[in-house]
């Protein structure tokens, strides 16, 4: 059997962890057991070894006792015959003192009387515990003399003339305690009175060994209690002989003592044995795993030789394993995988090949010449091609076909519905398959095949193209050949993809996803090169910024949906109108930007707007329904009127604003005053938003009279901003500001909050100043909560709702009819009034007039303004005064100012006027104070008793 040299074994990986794991499984375990069983049998040893002292003390103490019977009896036997015949017959009676050392009688006060014996054995009365008295039997006493300690024995005669007369028997101590070689081998045996007094023993031991004998006494059973004398280690263990029932005496401790190497001699003898033992265990364990190592890192290292050799480039390596288990299987499994890779990796070779065209950033034609080359490479095929389906197009698809080096390029019809065939890699016959399913046929033919193998090109379930293998017979279609094929087929796929994914996010970063028009980014790519180009060249280049007029209301009344559509048309419409060199781009929202670079003139640009108004003007049609907008065009120069596309971005959107301004429907160029225009206008909008949050803004009331009776009969609420810097601002200048940036809606709710407050403080102090007004914007009543910002603040501050007028205009309502019609007509219910507001200037439809829930018609200033000047605006009043009058409504009239205008409305029988005829604007205080000189407040609570009282409930 060939070994490994252990170095070898354990330097290699797994060696090392075998090693450990027959370790693990046979060292540990016999180890363990091993050291189990030298536990067990060391606990059993000493066990054996307490019990042996113990029965060793045991019978040293029987003994004992067996001889203090003897000595017993003696003494009863002295007692008697000196009772009887004196001392002198003592003297001559061996028998009964042989086992005596001494006798003598003791009596108190009176010196001892020796009997038996010398002189030097007698033990004084003082050194002698008490003395029983009246005890009819010979009793054990233990002598306490400063030198040693003894056994005697008393006996009591009775009571002389000195007192208690005792006859006290000394035992001989070598009969008593016995002689030392008759002890066994090796032990030690001593003997102690119960306070812990030594009464024998018959070698040396160490002071302090009985008390923790007594006080481990019930441990002995296990284990003797080991001690050390002169630093050898000693065990003994301890038996108790009680003399209670025989001497009327207290019981002596016999201890047993033996060394401890001699008491567990056993444990050396076993250990000699056992070690051996178990060191030719691990021995044996560690040859067996030596072995199997050997046999497993012999296969092991042949083949990993070859995988190193295959790892450096040589396809060509084998092993060959003899060993008739797994390792040979796991040989023959390396040389199918060599075999493998060696056919597979002219395929890689082949895909890294097109990996480095794609990175490189090859186009299509590039990529796919060098797919068919790879194919005719690595299948031998005599002609190949491939088939690439466009994204925009799917049933039309490009071709790129090789035959005798020769490529050709194309473009085919793919058939209108592909089925499973296409989906699937096979092979079919040139001659037999029909042209209508297989536009590749007309081609392959000529190149004189008569087989073309298939190969779907697919990317997540989505047939992308197709690999074409031209061949003159059959095609070997084993499982590698078409392996190799498909996983061709799957890298084309992923360059396509790569391909159609940097399209991909190329447009989402440069294109607007809605139209398909270059967004802001690609608009600042092309204008920054447009406007270096003009400078370098000379020449003039014209940006259109377009902006659609009330898109805004068909996206929120009609939808989103609706307004994509509308926003795509007009995408379309711009497109087509202006010329291919043009950039058309949509900035986000409504608004597009139109670049025209190389213009021949002011002309030109007035043209394309012109014609861009008049289209963006036509209805949108969706979805059966027509749909209208304007457009409004800010026009710049360049490079003329800025020098960077921000410059001329913003001052095309100033001029686009200044066409707004204008009336809409309309272009504007941008010129510097307008510049300063648009400055002015952000800087507004800036501090308007300021003066609301600071709480700048203050709400100004104008009197509402009756024309027939000069008493007050409500008033208007006007907002009114007083400017840190340039002072008062006219509300024709900031209220636009405020509807166009959605501030109208938090600031029309303070102006309804605010007009509540002040008419609770004008009705606290008795005063009736009739309806107040409030002018509503279109956006305030697209919101959701508009009813409550009316209604809340009326229940809040306690007002009877018939002192609220909402003026709307007829154009605000038709923005949005149905809604607007809905919401004011609930709050009319609510006992709210509803005014229409510049009656005749904006849209006006009768059908319109019959279902707005109103109160009040009131004519606009610019008709007022015009009366008695001759021109028609007489004739409108009087038909707005006589209308009301019919619908059983109220005319007020705006903006009187002279005594000529109040003549023809009082003499046409308009109810109301308003104007600087009768006060202009007033503050709250002033407003308060023009109400108190009226006397009309008897007559104005009179009227508002029969005035329908709100619910809140509903």
């Amino acid at each position: 059997m060939h070994l490994p040299s252990f170095p070898v074994t354990l330097k290699r990986g797994v060696g090392r962890r075998i090693l450990g794991f027959f370790f693990l499984a046979g060292v540990l375990p016999v180890a363990f057991t091993a050291a189990l069983a030298f536990y067990e049998f060391g606990r059993g040893l000493e066990a054996d070894v307490s019990r042996d002292l113990r029965e060793q003390a045991k019978d040293y103490g029987l003994e004992l006792l067996a001889r203090l019977q003897h000595v017993s009896d003696a003494a009863d036997q002295i007692a008697l015959v000196y009772v009887e015949e004196g001392k002198a017959a003592l003297a001559s009676n061996d028998y009964l003192t042989r086992q005596v050392q001494a006798a003598w009688v003791i009596s108190d006060g009176a010196k001892p009387v020796l009997l038996h014996g010398n002189s030097a054995s007698i033990v004084p009365l003082a050194d002698l515990a008490t003395i029983p008295q009246n005890t009819p039997w010979p009793s054990l006493v233990t002598s306490i003399g400063p030198t040693n300690q003894s056994l005697v024995f008393l006996r009591n005669l009775g009571t002389g003339g000195n007192g208690p007369i005792a006859i006290v028997v000394k035992p001989d101590p070598t009969y008593l305690w016995g002689h030392v070689d008759e002890l066994p081998y090796s032990t030690a045996i001593c003997a102690f009175a119960i306070g812990g007094d030594s009464l024998y023993c018959s070698g040396s031991m160490a002071s302090g060994v009985h008390g923790r004998l007594v006080e481990n006494q019930g441990r002995l059973r296990a284990s003797p209690l080991e001690w050390e004398l002169d630093g050898n280690a000693q065990l003994a263990s301890l038996w108790q002989l009680f003399l209670a029932g025989n001497f009327n005496a207290p019981a002596i401790d016999i201890v047993a003592s033996q060394p401890a190497s001699y008491a567990l001699r056993s444990r050396a003898d076993f250990s000699r044995v056992f070690v051996p033992a178990l060191g030719l265990v691990v021995l044996l364990i560690g040859l067996l795993s030596f072995n199997m190592i050997g046999r497993s890192l012999r296969p092991l290292q042949t083949l990993t030789i070859a995988a190193r050799q295959l790892a450096s480039g040589n396809l060509l390596s084998r092993v060959r394993i003899r060993s008739e288990d797994e390792f040979e299987w796991l040989g023959e499994a390396f040389n199918k995988m060599a075999s493998r890779l060696s056919r597979q990796i002219s395929t890689l070779e082949a895909m890294s090949s097109i990996d480095r065209l794609i990175l490189s950033g090859a186009g299509f034609e590039e990529v796919s010449e060098s797919v068919v080359r790879h194919l005719i490479n690595l299948t031998g095929c005599k002609a190949a091609g491939v088939i690439a389906r466009d994204n925009d197009t799917p049933h039309w698809a490009k071709m790129i076909s090789l035959y005798n080096d020769e490529l050709v390029h194309e473009r085919i019809s793919l058939p209108m519905e592909l089925g499973h065939n296409w989906c699937q890699p096979r092979q079919v016959s040139v001659e037999d398959v029909q042209a209508s399913v297989a536009p590749y046929k007309a081609r392959f033919l000529s190149y004189n095949v008569s087989n073309v193998v298939l190969i779907p090109v697919v990317l997540e379930d989505e047939l992308k193209g197709m690999l074409l293998l031209g061949t003159a017979g059959l095609f070997n279609m084993e499982q590698y050949n078409m392996s190799r094929c498909v996983d061709l087929a799957g890298r084309f796929a992923v360059a396509l993809a790569s391909a159609e994914r940097e399209e991909a996010l190329y447009r989402q970063a440069h294109y607007d996803e809605l139209t398909g028009l270059p967004n802001r980014q690609l608009l600042k790519d092309r204008l920054e090169q447009q406007i270096v180009q003009a400078r370098r060249d000379g020449t003039t280049g014209a940006i259109l910024y377009i902006d659609l007029d009330r898109f805004k209301e068909i996206n929120d009344v009609h939808g989103h949906s609706v307004g994509d559509v509308v926003l795509t048309q007009a995408a379309e419409r711009i497109t087509n109108e202006v010329r291919d060199s043009d950039t058309v781009s949509r900035l986000g929202g409504d608004e597009f930007v139109v670049v025209m670079p190389h213009i021949d003139g002011e002309a030109h640009v007035r043209m394309t707007a012109t014609r861009l108004l008049d289209r963006i003007s036509e209805s949108f049609s969706v979805r059966g329904d027509d749909h209208f907008v304007s457009g409004s065009i800010g026009i710049v120069m360049f490079p003329d009127d800025g020098d960077s596309v921000e410059t001329l971005l913003k001052n095309a959107d100033a001029a686009m604003y200044r066409a707004k301004d204008s009336g809409r429907a309309r272009f504007e160029f941008f010129s510097v005053k307008l510049n300063a225009e648009s400055r002015r206008k952000i800087g507004l909008e800036r501090d308007l938003r300021s003066a609301y949050s600071n709480g700048d803004l203050e709400v100004y009331y104008q009197p509402q009279m009756d024309i027939s009776t000069g008493v007050i009969n409500g008033a208007e609420a006007l907002l009114r901003w007083d400017h840190s810097v340039e002072g008062f601002i006219s509300p024709a200048e900031f209220v636009p500001l405020a509807e166009d940036s959605d501030l109208i809606v938090d600031i029309g709710r303070w102006v309804i909050e605010q007009t509540c407050r002040d008419l609770k403080r004008i009705l606290e102090k008795g005063l009736h100043p009739g309806p107040v007004s409030i002018n509503v914007s279109t956006r305030q009543l697209r919101e959701g909560r508009f009813v409550s910002d009316v209604l809340e603040p009326l229940q809040r501050f306690d007002i009877n709702p018939a002192y609220l007028q909402l003026e709307v205009t007829e154009t605000t309502v038709a923005q949005n009819r149905d809604t607007a019609i809905d919401i004011l007509r609930e709050l009319r219910d609510r006992g709210v009034r509803v005014a229409i507001d510049d009656f005749g200037t904006g849209y006006s439809s009768l059908s319109y007039l019959q279902q707005m829930p109103f109160d009040v018609i009131k004519i606009d200033k610019t008709f007022v303004d015009r009366i008695g000047a001759g021109d028609p605006s007489d004739n409108i009043c009087r038909t707005i005064i006589r209308m009301a009058h019919e619908m059983g409504k109220t005319a007020i009239a705006e903006g009187v100012e002279s005594i000529e205008q109040f003549e023809f409305l009082r003499e046409n029988d308009c109810d109301f006027a308003q104007g600087y005829y009768y006060a202009k604007p007033l503050r709250r205080s002033e407003f308060l104070a023009f109400i108190e000189k009226e006397d009309f407040h008897t007559q104005r609570r009179k009227a508002l008793e029969v005035v329908r009282p709100l619910d809140f409930r509903n």
